[in-house]
């Protein structure tokens, strides 16, 4: 699939009955299909002009008006990560720990299937059996949650070495084929991790480069 532009960027300040409601852009997830998703020029191109207008209205060029809200609150978002790093990179990293990415399975939502099966969050595979915590009969089944929470010991050879390890956010729904628990998988997402993370630094650095100030992300 080609996602040829984006469509409404503004529409989440313009319709009456989500205009107060925080919005985020995203796009179509591609995990568990071999139908991955390609990116137009044209959606860069459009894409990279509405961040460059948040850099402007940043740092007082232009009025925050003409930067769509979604666009701001995925950027305000990810500038608030990078300064949490900033401020983890001055602690050291214990000699017992597990990268940053997974949730603690049924802590804090679930979802729950037509057939009554409970899994993390709506971004698993309704039919992964390895993603399945339990069901409305029986509950969660804590040994299944333990198994889900410590996936890094699928990959602990390549994560340990990882420059973003603390800034990972690989978690089951990219780790798993359905059946299992695949390294294979994981590996898949680690350069997507890598390099939102490097785009997202350098945007940082260049904002701080030209003076401004982020008191606001404190």
């Amino acid at each position: 699939m080609i996602i040829i532009r984006i469509n409404n960027v503004n529409l989440a300040d313009k319709d009456r009955l989500i205009s107060k409601n925080l919005s985020r852009i995203s796009v179509l997830n591609d995990n568990y299909t071999d139908k991955q998703c390609e990116f137009s020029g044209e959606f860069v191109e459009e894409q990279e002009y509405e961040y460059f207008k948040c850099f402007l209205s940043k740092l007082k060029r232009i009025n925050e008006k003409f930067v769509a809200r979604a666009v701001k609150e995925e950027f305000d978002n990810e500038m608030r990560e990078i300064k949490q790093h900033e401020e983890k990179m001055q602690e050291e990293i214990s000699k017992v720990n597990h990268h940053s990415g997974p949730c603690i399975p049924g802590a804090k939502k679930i979802f729950v299937t037509a057939e009554g099966n409970i899994y993390p969050c709506e971004r698993v595979s309704e039919i992964s059996e390895v993603s399945k915590i339990g069901d409305i009969k029986k509950g969660i089944d804590k040994n299944k949650v333990l198994n889900l929470l410590n996936i890094e010991r699928y990959s602990q050879d390549r994560c340990k070495d990882c420059w973003a390890y603390q800034h990972c956010t690989i978690c089951i729904a990219c780790a798993d084929d359905t059946k299992n628990i695949s390294n294979k998988e994981i590996e898949k997402h680690c350069w997507k991790v890598r390099g939102g993370f490097e785009e997202a630094m350098k945007n940082y650095c260049t904002l701080k480069e030209l003076g401004y100030k982020f008191e606001e992300y404190e």
